[in-house]
């Protein structure tokens, strides 16, 4: 399976248009929150994969389209358990450990999060940093409307039958 990742829109929904008209055979889009109206503006749901989302602290006041996200959520994939969320509810931006706890209490493989609007990929063996019982992948696409550096980042994950390949693009 393929996902295009991405999180932290903020209005720049022309971007996300052009990044999944760039991409091809995607499986599904995960989107991380703020700007669950920008995926309705830029036809995510018609694209022909699987929209799938959490709420983040931008996406509160707005009511249009399919804003009926939970701000946190737990799905599983071809044997891996990926837990999703925006961040801002476990205080990413000063430290992922709640996040990681919170990962870690649903039995994730792949902690999904976004707010930081910094790009991430880390790998936490078990065992080791935070006591955990099993590793856990962490990944945040950055941002793909609003980051320090000025591009759009987004983020790809592939499962495939030896494991789970994470990566970042720009656009």
């Amino acid at each position: 399976m393929r996902f295009l990742v991405v999180s932290d829109i903020h209005g720049r929904y022309e971007r996300l248009a052009k990044l999944i008209d760039s991409q091809k055979g995607i499986d599904a889009l995960i989107f991380l929150g703020d700007g669950l109206s920008d995926l309705d503006r830029a036809d995510a749901y018609d694209r022909g994969f699987s929209v799938i989302c959490v709420k983040g602290n931008c996406d509160g006041f707005s009511f249009l389209g399919r804003q009926n996200a939970p701000e946190e959520s737990t799905l599983t994939f071809e044997g891996y358990k990926i837990f999703m969320l925006h961040g801002h509810t476990r205080g990413v931006k000063h430290s992922l450990t709640n996040a990681i706890y919170a990962a870690e209490e649903r039995g994730a493989d792949i902690m999904l999060f976004g707010h930081t609007h910094e790009p991430l990929e880390r790998y936490l063996p078990a065992g080791e940093e935070h006591s955990l019982s099993k590793p856990l992948w962490i990944f945040n696409p950055g941002s793909l409307g609003a980051s320090r550096d000025g591009w759009g980042h987004y983020g790809l994950i592939e499962i495939r039958d030896n494991g789970v390949l994470f990566s970042h693009g720009k656009i």
